[in-house]
This record gives structure tokens, C-alpha cells and sequence, in this order.
């Protein structure tokens, strides 16, 4: 009975350690999918392998986007030029097995942020409160117009993530808010506002927005030319005077060199220069102003300007404080 017992024993054993003493329980394959890279931005992915007999040995033939390695089964680096990179992948076990399997890279433009917002999940015609947060990459900021139809906002009651500066008008005949938003460095994620909606009537609620973002680095996002925007005005200041604006809040010019958002050039940026940037701000498309500088930038020398007295707001432009801290 003992005897019996052992030998069941040593079975068990060699089952458990089947893969590594030669006796595969499966065969081997490659079990990749690549995730998609995006131009500039880190990428790293593992190849993984299953099955056969442990070690795995991994070659790579054929060319990996320009920027990527390969090694022990690893890519990554940082991909520097968009497309799509076909090549074949070898894995080799411990039993001289092996696997060849081609696979896809593709590096494309990074995605922007996107709006992510929270509505009543049902019918109502109470006034309620729409929370809208960015998911996504960090930005430095946007221009965004979201279509209320029925929905009527009650711009007073607007309050943004802190540090960042705004403008906000109502286009009441095309039922389109307009919000512009500036933070102070890259904001990664999270609310960035809030604001009261009133229904019309008994109905279940839907904006749709369209937007303009910002990356890291004050760009716009590639993509972000799929979705123009379409909205009038014209002034001589615009979104990235804005940012301007929001990095340098509270700052005082050291030297002679212009301070960025120093609008009223009074050698600081504060609400004065939110008052200028009001009185002649551009709503239109920032892709169609790019290349156009933030004032006091680059060696533009600014006129000084007198600070001007808040107006009333035009179909809500501005309100609460256009930016104003709260």
C-alpha cells in the first residue's frame, strides 16, 4: 500500500513540473496582440508566449517603427514617425519548438482628451446640475461649444477646477454654450466644471460637444482638426492668449522683458488683463489662429492699454467673473 502511495506521489511531481523538465502540457504559441503607439509618447509592450517548455527565446525579422527596440521579447522607445510596420516575431522553447507569427505595429496620432459628463438618467424638467471631467491625456486647455437644444444654463452657477481661467458666453439663438479654459500647467483628469441646466420641458438630457483641446505643450491635438468649430466673433485676442494668461497668473515682470498675459502691460497679470482679454477675445476656431503668438510673447512689444471697466456681460459672456478665481 505504501509503495503504491509513492509511486502516485512521484506522478503528481512530474505532472506539476511537466513544462519544465521537457514534458510540454500544451503546445507552444504566441499569444500578441500590439497595442496601438502614438507619435512621441512612450510605448512599451511584452510579447507573450504559452505553452511548450520554459525558457522562451524570442527574434524579431523585419523593421519596428523608427525609435522602437527590440529585446527579450520587449518593445518600446519612443515612436517617431506615424504609419503602419509589419514584422515577424520567432519563439523558440526548451524543447526546440517554435513559433513564427507577423504582426502589426501602427503609431498614429495621440487621441485628445474627451468630456465625460453626468445627466440625469431619466426624464425630468427640473433644473439639475451637469458635471462635466476630462478623461485622457493632459491639456493645457480648450475651446469647446456644447449644443443645449431644450436645455437653458444658468451661467451664475458656474464653477471650474481650480487655477483655471475662462470665458463662457450663451448663443441663445443657435442654443450653444461657448467655454474657452485655460489651466495654469497640464491638467491630467478630473472635473474640470460644473453648471445648472433648466429643461424646457419634460425631457431626458443630451449635450453634444464639440472641441478644440490643447496638449502638453500647448498644441492642438492632430485630431482635433477632424471637428472644426464654427463660431462668430472676432477680436484681437484668443485661446492662447488665454493660456498665457492662466501660466502666469500673479506673476510681476522682472526686467524688461514683457510678462506673457500682461495684457494692460501694468508689469503683472491679474483680473485687469482678464478684463482686456474679455472686451476683445476671438471665439473663432483656434485652428484657424495658430501661428498667431500670444500678445507679449516672442519679442512683441505690447502698447500699454488702460484698464477697462468690466461690461455686462453679452447673452452671458463672462459670467461668473470671466476666470476670476472663486
Amino acid at each position: 500500500m505504501r509503495r503504491f502511495w509513492g509511486l502516485g506521489l512521484l506522478l503528481l511531481v512530474l505532472a506539476a513540473c511537466g513544462t519544465d523538465q521537457g514534458l510540454p502540457a500544451e503546445p507552444l504559441r504566441l499569444e500578441t496582440k500590439l497595442p496601438p503607439a502614438y507619435l512621441g509618447e512612450p510605448y512599451r509592450t511584452d510579447l507573450l508566449a504559452a505553452g511548450g517548455v520554459r525558457p522562451y527565446d524570442y527574434a524579431l525579422k523585419g523593421g519596428l517603427p523608427p525609435g522602437l527596440r527590440f529585446a527579450g521579447g520587449r518593445i518600446e522607445g519612443i515612436p517617431k514617425q506615424k504609419g503602419t510596420y509589419r514584422f515577424e516575431v520567432t519563439v523558440r522553447d526548451a524543447a526546440l519548438g517554435a513559433v513564427t507569427k507577423t504582426l502589426a505595429l501602427t503609431v498614429g496620432d495621440p487621441p485628445p482628451p474627451r468630456f465625460e459628463q453626468v445627466l440625469p438618467p431619466a426624464e425630468t424638467d427640473a433644473a439639475f446640475v451637469w458635471l462635466v471631467r476630462l478623461k485622457g491625456r493632459a491639456t493645457l486647455g480648450f475651446s469647446a461649444t456644447f449644443a443645449l437644444a431644450d436645455l437653458e444654463p444658468d451661467l451664475k452657477t458656474l464653477k471650474v477646477a481650480p487655477g483655471a481661467r475662462y470665458l463662457v458666453r450663451y448663443r441663445p439663438k443657435d442654443r450653444a454654450l461657448d467655454l474657452d479654459l485655460a489651466f495654469a500647467r497640464p491638467f491630467s483628469g478630473g472635473e474640470v466644471f460644473r453648471l445648472v441646466l433648466v429643461p424646457g420641458k419634460k425631457l431626458a438630457p443630451r449635450v453634444v460637444p464639440r472641441a478644440v483641446f490643447l496638449d502638453a505643450k500647448g498644441r492642438p491635438f492632430p485630431a482635433s482638426r477632424k471637428t472644426p468649430l464654427k463660431r462668430p466673433g472676432a477680436g484681437r485676442y484668443h485661446l492662447f492668449d488665454l493660456v498665457a494668461l492662466a501660466q502666469n497668473w500673479g506673476q510681476k515682470q522682472k526686467g524688461k522683458t514683457p510678462l506673457p498675459g500682461d495684457l494692460n502691460a501694468d508689469g503683472r497679470v491679474d483680473g485687469g488683463d482678464l478684463a482686456v482679454l474679455r472686451a476683445a477675445y476671438d471665439w473663432a476656431d483656434p485652428l484657424a489662429l495658430q501661428g498667431r503668438p500670444p500678445k507679449g510673447q516672442d519679442g512683441e512689444q505690447q502698447k500699454p492699454q488702460p484698464e477697462q471697466k468690466q461690461k455686462p456681460p453679452v447673452e452671458g459672456e463672462g459670467k461668473p467673473g470671466g476666470g476670476l478665481p472663486h
